[in-house]
C-alpha cells in the first residue's frame, strides 16, 4: 500500500512572533447559526460569494499555526499544494456523509480548531482568545475583506457567550422543515456507518493519532458492529427515534435563541426560499451585515435535495409532536 504524502502540518504555534502584528485587526464575525444537516454549508457558500467576507477553509485549519508565517513568507500555495497531494495520496475526495467535495480551499466548521486546541466544538471561555485569533488571522490572511464568516452548527444556542467576546457579532440563522434535518441526519450517520473515515479522523486528531477521539472511533466500532449486523433499513429504524428527538431538542433551542436576540444583531433566513432565489436572499442580508455586496456575484450552484428515507414516511406528525414537547420542557 502506497505511503501517504506526509502534509507537514505544523506542531508548534509558528506564529506567535507575528500575532502582535494582527492585535488591532477589528472582531467582528457574521456567524451562521442553524442545525446540523440544515443547509449550514449552502448558506456560507452564498454568503462567501456575495460579500466581501474571509473564510475558514481547510487550509486555513490544517495549518492555522503557520497561517501568519506562511502570508509573510508567501508559501501559502505551497502548503495549500502540500494539502492537496495528500489528500489525494489517502484517497479522500469528498466528505464521505454527503458527497461534499474536499479540497485545501474546501470551507470547514470552526467548531473542529476548538476541539482540536481545547477540547470542546463550542465556544467558551477557555477558548475565547483562541477564537480571536482565528478571526483576526483570517482577516489577516486574506485580502479586501471587512469580516469574518463562521460557522459551527455546534454553537447554536450559544449566541450569548459569542456575544460575550465578540460583542460585534451578527449571526444569520437559517430554517428547514425538521423532517428534512431529520432526513439529512440519518443519511448521513448511515453513510457514516459504510465505511472508515479518514477525513473526519483528520480533523479530530490534534496530534495524538487516534488516541485524540479514542472514545468516538470505539462508538463507532460498536454501530458499524450493528450495522452490519441487522442491516442499512433497520439500523434505520433503530436510530431513527433517537436522532429525532435529537432534532426536536435541537429545534427548541434554535426557536427560543433567535427570539431572543435583538432584531439588529440576527435574521432568519428560510431554506427554501434560499434555494428558490439565492441572490435575493442575499441582498436581504445587507442590512444587518453593513457590507458592499459584490457587483459580480459567481455563480450560486443549487444542488437539489436528497429523497425522505422510506424509513421516514408518515413520521413527520410523530416528530412534531417531539418538537413540541422540546418547547415546552425549554
Amino acid at each position: 500500500m502506497k505511503r501517504p504524502v506526509n502534509a507537514n502540518f505544523p506542531a508548534a504555534d509558528e506564529d506567535h512572533a507575528l500575532l502582535s502584528d494582527i492585535a488591532d485587526l477589528p472582531l467582528r464575525p457574521v456567524l451562521i447559526m442553524g442545525l446540523h444537516r440544515s443547509g449550514t454549508t449552502f448558506l456560507y457558500d452564498c454568503v462567501s460569494k456575495s460579500f466581501p467576507v474571509a473564510h475558514l477553509s481547510l487550509y486555513h485549519l490544517l495549518y492555522f499555526d503557520r497561517l501568519l508565517s506562511n502570508k509573510a513568507n508567501d508559501k501559502e500555495q505551497e502548503d495549500k499544494d502540500l494539502l492537496n497531494r495528500y489528500f489525494l495520496s489517502r484517497g479522500i475526495s469528498d466528505r464521505n456523509i454527503d458527497g461534499t467535495h474536499i479540497d485545501a480551499d474546501a470551507v470547514e466548521e470552526y467548531g473542529f480548531l476548538l476541539r482540536k486546541k481545547s477540547g470542546t466544538f463550542k465556544l467558551a471561555d477557555k477558548n475565547a482568545a483562541l477564537f480571536t485569533h482565528l478571526c483576526k488571522k483570517l482577516l489577516a490572511v486574506q485580502n479586501d475583506t471587512h469580516a469574518v464568516l463562521l460557522k459551527n452548527p455546534w454553537d447554536t444556542g450559544n449566541a450569548k457567550t459569542i456575544l460575550k467576546h465578540a460583542p460585534e457579532a451578527r449571526f444569520i440563522y437559517i430554517s428547514r422543515e425538521p423532517i428534512a434535518v431529520l432526513n439529512s441526519m440519518l443519511n448521513a450517520l448511515l453513510s457514516y456507518l459504510e465505511g472508515p473515515q479518514d477525513y473526519l479522523e483528520i480533523l479530530l486528531d490534534n496530534g495524538r493519532g487516534r488516541s485524540s477521539y479514542r472514545t468516538g472511533y470505539i462508538a463507532w466500532l460498536l454501530l458499524r458492529g450493528v450495522r452490519k449486523l441487522i442491516g442499512r433499513n433497520n439500523c434505520a429504524r433503530l436510530f431513527r427515534r433517537l436522532l429525532a428527538k435529537d432534532v426536536a431538542r435541537q429545534v427548541a433551542v434554535y426557536k427560543a435563541e433567535i427570539a431572543s436576540l435583538p432584531k439588529n444583531r440576527a435574521i432568519e433566513i428560510d431554506y427554501r426560499t434560499l434555494v428558490a432565489d439565492p441572490a435575493a436572499t442575499m441582498r436581504s442580508l445587507q442590512a444587518l451585515l453593513d457590507l458592499p455586496i459584490k457587483q459580480n456575484q459567481d455563480v450560486i450552484e443549487v444542488k437539489s435535495s436528497g429523497r425522505l428515507n422510506p424509513i421516514l414516511m408518515n413520521y413527520e406528525a410523530v416528530l412534531n409532536k417531539f418538537v413540541s414537547k422540546a418547547e415546552i420542557r425549554l
